[in-house]
């Protein structure tokens, strides 16, 4: 297992935001409005998604090599006002690094019991 340190040298733990984002963006090219829909379809205790928030992390994630731009998926060439970003291959690799992550942690959780009715054997 990766210390630390490689951990977050390789862009983890990734803000929720962000990985939300590389999730979204698996399925395909998207742009932002797009973006911002899927996430507060899925989770509506988020709330409302801000613009300014939403294009920071797409920034950081364009900076750290994990988005790229891309032209509007499918022979429709989209709104020319609209801005289409796909994920890269380290994008898709500190993807499934950050589930990963997530999913040891989850793992600890039920074994030491913080759900009940997963973990230590309980019924």
């Amino acid at each position: 297992m990766p210390s630390s340190h490689e951990r977050y040298a390789a862009g983890l733990p990734l803000h929720p935001l962000e990985f939300r984002i590389l999730m979204i963006l698996l399925e395909g090219p998207a742009h932002g409005y797009a973006i911002v829909q899927e996430i507060e379809g899925r989770e509506k205790e988020l709330g409302t998604i801000y613009p300014a928030n939403l294009y920071r992390r797409i920034r950081d994630l364009l900076g750290k090599g994990f988005l790229e731009d891309s032209d509007p998926p499918g022979k429709d060439k989209g709104d020319p006002r609209r801005r289409y970003f796909r994920i890269t291959g380290r994008g898709r690799e500190v993807a499934g690094a950050e589930a990963r992550r997530l999913q040891s942690l989850l793992d600890e959780a039920r074994e030491r019991g913080l759900f009940p009715s997963l973990g230590r054997g309980t019924p």
